[in-house]
């Protein structure tokens, strides 16, 4: 009877309705909760908070923000909606505070008193290093390889001739690994070290290390063996790596930071164009062009950063300690873990994706707009000619200003034969790139 069942249908789709309201409250109150914490009060200005117009500029022009325009690495994990959907899950897998009794032990300093004092809100214990906050605490990185699918990159960081004494013993632990890259065509990048006493390239890090050792080879800056810079040839880039451009000739320990004659990235580039979003480093060294390319791909180019812990090294004593320091910024693992998850996931897209096609060609060929055209056009042998000359020349003048009496002071004919000297060297290095 229909007038029987219109009732009946009413009752029905109010129960629906009822239910779909409950499902709806359900589902959304933790995120109704969370708003508490996500939407924050905010204090733009100066010193404050990024206002919209801001945050959205950054998300233009920023290479280390995901999905953004200028992302140099692919990954786009929607972070915003996993932060909203498990912020009030704990993280007791990825922080936690250290125990008193292994206190000592994990700082490697010694309590001087149990008694902690307030200085400017902070809690701090005196030590035999100085004031230190209690309690210390310690994080990791939080994501895992088989989180979701990843287009991974191998990096071969300055395994060269001239560092085999220090890192030669890493090569069984990175051969593995740059086997398995090939074999599953993923992309290989190589860096050397292409420093030289009298390149003329010097900068801040010169000036760290130094201006002394040179004869004796001991000042680390700089490259002293004939072919010192070449790769191990256990561990040599194939002539299609060399074509596709992945050796980059290196001058920062920081790998993004070796830029074309167009003053862009080099690794920047070529990672974006290939859509890699996490990357693979072995090579050396761990305190050195490790630790900086590590950290500049996670923190400034949106990158998943794996350390392949024993397939790294450095002359140094800091090994261990650098990578304890700094496993919350990237995962520090060992060559035959990553090594296995390579091959227990080969050919599954569900963990590992093939790398996009190349379009931008090789990026490295340098220009020598800073050389002058008409230096460039004169062949060595005549710029060896010009040079006799200069230098005959300066000579000259000297041997004049002698006489005349102009001067009897040895310290200003020390400075203008110096000032030679250095014009020497830059013309050396022209004479090279001739």
């Amino acid at each position: 009877d229909p007038s029987i069942l219109l009732p009946i249908n009413g009752v029905v789709a109010m129960l629906r309705a009822c239910l779909h309201v409950a499902i709806v409250i359900v589902c959304r109150a933790p995120l109704a909760i969370a708003q508490a914490w996500y939407r924050q009060k905010q204090h733009p200005g100066q010193m404050g908070d990024f206002d919209p117009e801001e945050r959205a500029a950054l998300r233009q022009v920023d290479p280390g923000i995901e999905g953004g325009a200028s992302a140099v690495g692919a990954a786009n994990t929607h972070f915003g909606r996993l932060v909203r959907e498990h912020g009030d899950e704990p993280n007791d897998a990825t922080f936690g505070e250290y125990p008193s009794s292994t206190w000592e032990r994990r700082a490697g300093v010694k309590i001087l008193g149990t008694t902690s004092l307030n200085i400017s809100g902070a809690m701090v214990v005196q030590t035999d290093h100085g004031l230190m906050p209690t309690p210390l605490i310690w994080f990791k990185s939080a994501w895992n390889l088989q989180d979701r699918p990843r287009r991974m990159a191998l990096m071969v960081i300055e395994m060269i001739e001239d560092y085999r004494p220090y890192l030669g013993y890493l090569v069984p632990k990175v051969q593995p690994l740059l086997r398995e890259f090939r074999t599953q065509g993923l992309p290989v990048f190589f860096s050397n070290w292409a420093r030289r006493p009298g390149d003329g390239l010097y900068g801040g890090l010169d000036r760290a290390v130094g201006f002394r050792g040179m004869t004796t080879a001991t000042n680390i800056q700089y490259t002293f063996k004939d072919g010192g810079l070449f790769p191990m040839h256990e561990l040599a880039p194939t002539q299609e790596e060399l074509s596709a451009g992945h050796f980059i000739k290196s001058i920062h320990l920081n790998k993004f930071a070796d830029l074309d004659s167009n003053g862009r990235s080099i690794l920047s580039d070529k990672i974006r164009a290939l859509g890699v979003d996490t990357l693979v480093l072995t090579g050396g060294w761990t305190d050195a062009c490790i630790i900086a390319t590590a950290m500049d791909a996670v923190d400034a180019k949106n990158l998943d950063v794996v350390v392949a812990s024993d397939a790294v090294g450095t002359a140094s004593s800091h090994q261990r300690h650098v990578l304890e320091t700094f496993a919350g910024i990237f995962k520090v693992d060992t060559a035959d873990a990553v090594l296995s998850y390579m091959q227990t996931h080969r050919g599954n897209t569900s963990y590992i994706l093939a790398a996009k096609a190349d379009d931008i060609g090789l990026v490295f060929k340098y220009a020598s707009q800073g050389i002058p055209r008409m230096v460039m056009a004169v062949q060595p042998h005549a710029i060896k000619l010009i040079l006799a000359a200069v230098v005959a020349g300066a000579c000259m003048c000297l041997l004049l200003l002698r006489l005349v009496g102009m001067t009897s002071s040895p310290q200003l004919v020390q400075a203008a034969l110096l000032t030679t000297g250095d014009v020497c060297d830059e013309q050396l290095v022209i004479d090279d790139q001739v």
